[in-house]
């Protein structure tokens, strides 16, 4: 079966013996297009005896993950230096650090945007100076290789119902990778919460140095802890389950590649896990981690309480409502017909909310 042979070729991308398990496989194509589906097809295909234009195919998609990366950081270092100036507290979370450290070889894995964390009161400079340099708010139409700015009640709309900014973009004279996007995010948890400090947390920082940039990133910990809760939020939020990247195997991935290369403290993250209050969240997405890759050898190791069968067969954030999982996990997992999964779960309310927030996203 497709499904299983993929995940047996995920799983042998992060053994020990990883170089003797390269061109085992021939190549197949129906699993090669689930592989890229779930957003982990770079790494399936160096398991595949590929023919020569899918070698090519791979190498261009490749490059251009890294040209990606690279273009990020040459548009964001001065962004980074009058950050300091000002004294503006900010971290880049996953992205190139988390890719780096799970894959070894960051190419692997698409990351289409940055992501920065600063304070909410800090938004105002924040923008000013992104503008400074060239970056607007927007959205990027590949047929006419031209930005549209969102509107001002588009911007309010994010600001006001989540916890970023309207995607900013910059165009870069690229045609490998025509447009950077940024993120700007005031929080890693979906909402506010006397349990979190941002200052403190963006206090937990290291140097990333990338090609000759430098930049804060988040601690070991910290990054860990962030990739969890964002997987939660994209597997069970109903708003972000209708999109294409939710509930993707890439989430996964991301998280065993970390956990084994990277140099987390277990006693710290736990500490963490249970300072923040979202040890429930986090082993929600460490259950389903060690269930794909057949390893649960970490889960005992965070000394974190399970949740209960019930949580972990549940979806919807606490503002939105609980609903039950009917079908299993891999059910859910594979199936390439989201909208139709979900519609049987919710209201006419609640689709009108999700086509209303498509909306003033400029989806």
């Amino acid at each position: 079966m497709t499904q299983d042979l993929l995940l047996e070729m995920l799983r042998a991308s992060f053994c020990n013996e990883n170089t003797s398990m390269l061109f085992r496989y021939p190549q197949n194509e129906s699993l090669l297009e689930l592989a890229y589906q779930h957003e982990v097809g770079l790494l399936i295909g160096d398991k595949m005896q590929l023919d020569r234009s899918q070698r090519l195919a791979n190498h261009i998609l490749k490059q251009k993950n890294l040209k990606r990366y690279h273009e990020n950081f040459v548009h964001f270092d001065p962004v980074a230096v009058e950050l300091e100036k000002s004294n503006v507290e900010y971290v880049i979370t996953k992205g190139v650090y988390a890719s780096k450290t799970a894959y070894i070889d960051e190419g692997y894995r698409r990351s289409d945007d940055l992501d920065v964390i600063i304070k909410r009161e800090d938004y105002s400079k924040v923008r000013e100076i992104l503008h400074t340099h060239g970056y607007v708010q927007g959205i990027y139409n590949p047929t006419t290789k031209t930005v549209k700015k969102f509107s001002r009640q588009q911007e309010l709309f994010y600001l006001s119902y989540t916890q970023q900014s309207a995607p900013f973009l910059k165009e870069t004279g690229s045609d490998l990778v025509p447009v950077v996007n940024l993120d700007l995010n005031f929080h890693i948890f979906w909402y506010e919460s006397d349990a979190w400090d941002i200052s403190k947390l963006l206090s937990h920082s290291q140097i990333l140095n990338y090609k000759g940039f430098k930049v804060k990133t988040f601690q070991d910990e910290y990054m860990l802890l962030h990739m969890c809760i964002h997987a939660y939020f994209d597997m069970n939020s109903v708003y972000i389950l209708y999109k294409s990247y939710a509930y993707r195997l890439k989430y996964f991935a991301d998280i065993y590649g970390f956990i084994k290369r990277s140099k987390v403290s277990w006693d710290r993250f736990r500490s963490v896990c249970i300072d923040y209050k979202v040890e429930k969240y986090i082993m929600y997405i460490l259950y389903y981690t060690a269930l794909v890759f057949q390893d649960d050898s970490f889960l005992t190791i965070t000394g974190l309480e399970m949740p209960s069968e019930d949580f972990l067969n549940r979806f919807g954030l606490e503002n939105e409502g609980s609903f039950i999982w009917k079908e299993s996990f891999f059910e859910r997992l594979f199936n390439m017909d989201r909208d139709s999964l979900l519609d049987k779960y919710f209201n006419e309310e609640i689709k009108l909310k999700i086509s209303q927030g498509r909306s003033f996203e400029g989806m």
